[in-house]
């Protein structure tokens, strides 16, 4: 009787140990065959979700590209936003010779002045548009310079003093493009310490004049 049983206990106990093997398998190729379905939906949902980001990426380096806007073309008419709404249109000089156009006296007196110096120097320019102005330059009558064309630099001429009254005449020969004839001056006494400046607007014919004294 008893080997009967122990046949019948070993029979039962590999019985069980066998469908408990089958069962792990079974599971193992579940478990297996689940994770690749996982793995294939997660793929698929980030390869939607990069797609909707390069969309809206895409998107938006159109709209602020300005695709398929009309596009006005460009004019020098119109305010672009360029235009320095406080920038000069005209050249200050070209507004200053505006002012003082038609304004030429025929003649100038810029009054008496007292020096001892040996020597003075006359130095002038046109402080306005370089536009051919001419001058001749007198002292006590006598013509010391004959042409003088101004420029924008400053010149020099050199007046010998007297004893007593030195006149000084300055001529305008023409009035240039642009009426009048104008310049500034300095006049400085031997040690170079100025002794009046000036400007004059002269019409053709025009004398500016100034008197220094000697004693």
């Amino acid at each position: 009787m008893k080997p009967i049983l122990v046949v019948f206990i070993l029979f039962f106990s590999g019985s069980m140990l066998q469908a408990q093997v089958e069962n792990s398998t079974s599971l193992r190729i579940d478990a297996k065959n689940n994770e690749e379905t996982n793995k294939f939906s997660l793929s698929k949902g980030l390869n939607t979700s990069n797609s909707e980001k390069d969309l809206n990426l895409f998107t938006s380096l159109r709209d602020s590209l300005g695709f398929n806007r009309t596009q006005r073309p460009f004019s020098m008419n119109e305010d672009n936003g360029l235009l320095d709404p406080e920038a000069e249109a005209t050249p200050r000089w070209f507004k200053k010779d505006a002012d003082i156009a038609g304004k030429g006296e025929m003649d100038q007196y810029f009054g008496d002045f007292k020096s001892n110096s040996q020597f003075i120097h006359l130095v002038y320019r046109d402080h306005g548009q370089q536009d051919g102005d001419v001058v001749r330059i007198f002292i006590n009558g006598d013509i010391i310079k004959s042409g003088a064309f101004l420029t924008n630099a400053h010149q020099r001429i050199k007046i010998n003093m007297v004893k007593g009254l030195n006149k000084i005449d300055i001529l305008a020969l023409n009035e240039g493009e642009s009426s009048p004839n104008t310049a500034e001056f300095h006049l400085y006494d031997d040690q170079g310490i100025m002794i009046t400046a000036n400007q004059w607007n002269l019409l053709t014919g025009g004398k500016a004049s100034m008197i220094v004294r000697k004693d």
